[in-house]
């Protein structure tokens, strides 16, 4: 049996398939020094400090990209908003104390989390401290296809980062790549190694027509 043979008995998508409604989960680790995030090892100071985990859930994806990820006090559902208290030493008697946000914007909803081991820091902490700098880690995926990544992005592995729905394309609000200085340091980078290559190639080439008139 030839590929084609498999291709026309496969199986068409079920109904269920077809009509369900597609759904992607979005997740961005935030750390409030951006210095100390860009260190060989990322790292947050939680005594004087707070580390952030926003998880958002969307219907549509490529909106979310295109216009870009923004993040306010308006979008708070303020009577779900609290703090919670867990021990870290009970020893020493000091505690993590975690800020809980419920938001809500168009075509996505989620939750935001705050710790730090600072009372007074999780008190004044506010929604419009996030920006896209203070992001370490963030990827998004699909929910209903298993390790279906569609965005990934590490501060300290730029290797890794990408965006496979809108390639290169720079991204706005909170995320962290391709910003438009991404995208241009790349490009240059890239114009540069080309020209290296073609050097390389003329300087390989003269070597030779050199060696061919001795």
């Amino acid at each position: 049996m030839g590929l084609f043979d498999f291709i026309s008995r496969a199986f068409p998508p079920s109904y269920q398939e077809v009509t369900a409604t597609k759904s992607w989960k979005v997740t961005l680790l935030f750390g409030s020094d951006p210095d100390l995030l860009r260190e060989a090892i990322s790292q947050v100071k939680l005594n004087i400090g707070w580390q952030a985990r926003l998880e958002l859930s969307t219907t549509d994806i490529i909106d979310l990209m295109r216009k870009g990820l923004y993040v306010s006090q308006e979008n708070v559902i303020v009577q779900e908003s609290c703090m919670t208290v867990r021990p870290y030493q009970q020893e020493h008697q000091t505690y993590y104390y975690d800020r809980h946000f419920a938001l809500i914007g168009p075509k996505w909803k989620g939750n935001l989390v705050v710790t730090t081991l600072s009372c007074p820091v999780a008190t004044n902490f506010r929604v419009e401290h996030l920006s896209a700098d203070k992001i370490f880690r963030s990827y998004a995926s699909d929910v209903y296809r298993t390790q279906c990544w569609v965005y990934h992005f590490m501060i300290n592995n730029p290797e890794v980062n990408a965006n496979y729905i809108l390639d290169d394309t720079p991204l706005k609000g909170l995320w962290p790549w391709p910003r438009n200085e991404h995208v241009i340091q790349e490009r240059e980078e890239e114009r540069e190694q080309t020209k290296e290559r073609i050097e390389e190639a003329d300087m390989l080439d003269l070597s030779v027509s050199n060696n061919q008139v001795i």
